[in-house]
């Protein structure tokens, strides 16, 4: 039986996340939900700055899909989350400036538990259907930035 396209996306996204080190997360939300049918185009520069601020440093990036925003509201809305090895304090610069509308970021630093937690979720569950947002457009779900910087286990 040949693997699916959905499963070797998913099978390679694991691979990266449990095979490297990660310790710090960020996700870069649009402050309006309804905004966020715009991140395929603002995450082509946000990315592209990212790459060249935070030259020595690698980023995982991974397009996600929530119902619902910071104030409450319930619009279905995708979303950034972003895995890297550092502290990245201008990672909230870069986004507010590249994107098109105005963002909230939320940060942390991720322990190995909770990196288990985020492969087992992913490994079990069905991609969202990011469609609903983008409509039929062909969407790469992750990217590796700085691949060359990757810090393996």
């Amino acid at each position: 039986m040949s693997e699916t396209t959905e499963d070797k996306t998913k099978r390679k996204y694991l691979a990266l996340l449990t095979e490297n080190q990660w310790s710090h997360r960020y996700s870069v939300y649009y402050a309006d939900p309804a905004m966020s049918k715009s991140l395929l185009a603002d995450m082509v520069e946000f990315k592209q700055v990212l790459r060249k601020q935070y030259p020595n440093q690698p980023f995982l990036i991974r397009i996600q899909m929530k119902a619902g925003g910071l104030n409450g509201d319930k619009t279905l809305q995708a979303y950034l989350t972003i895995l890297t090895t550092a502290s990245s304090e201008g990672l909230k610069v870069v986004a507010h400036d590249t994107f098109s509308s105005e963002v909230n970021i939320q940060r942390g630093k991720v322990t190995s538990a909770k990196l288990e937690s985020i492969a087992s979720a992913i490994d079990k569950q069905k991609p969202h259907d990011l469609s609903k947002v983008f409509g039929d457009v062909r969407v790469r779900r992750y990217s590796v930035l700085n691949k060359e910087m990757l810090m393996p286990l």
